[in-house]
């Protein structure tokens, strides 16, 4: 497991409405390769990302730099990953929303 935070959640607040009513704790969430990181022959870096997405398919945000590399290289391997939100917190014009990155084997 690996504990981090979703990025980017503040501007889904400001676009939609509503956008971020399916979080709360214990939501589990999927974590899938944005359509340029596909791969291992890709770099992970400013142009992949791993986003987080709610169970109905809307992109909720993504993973740090940091941890999508750490997470991408277990999905290289075949495994699957899914977040757990484990926290809402309150923070200046946003919310910070905090996972935890659970690993299946593939």
């Amino acid at each position: 497991m690996i504990d981090t935070y979703l990025l980017g959640t503040g501007a889904l607040a400001a676009d939609a409405a509503g956008a971020l009513d399916c979080l709360h704790v214990g939501a589990r969430l999927d974590v899938r390769r944005t359509r340029f990181c596909q791969g291992p022959s890709r770099p992970v870096g400013p142009a992949g990302r791993l986003e987080v997405r709610a169970p109905d398919g809307r992109a909720l945000g993504y993973l740090p730099p940091d941890d999508t590399r750490a997470v991408a290289e277990l999905l290289d391997a075949g495994a699957r990953a899914t977040a757990r939100v484990t926290g809402l917190v309150p923070a200046f014009q946003r919310l910070r929303v905090q996972l935890e990155i659970e690993v299946e084997p593939g």
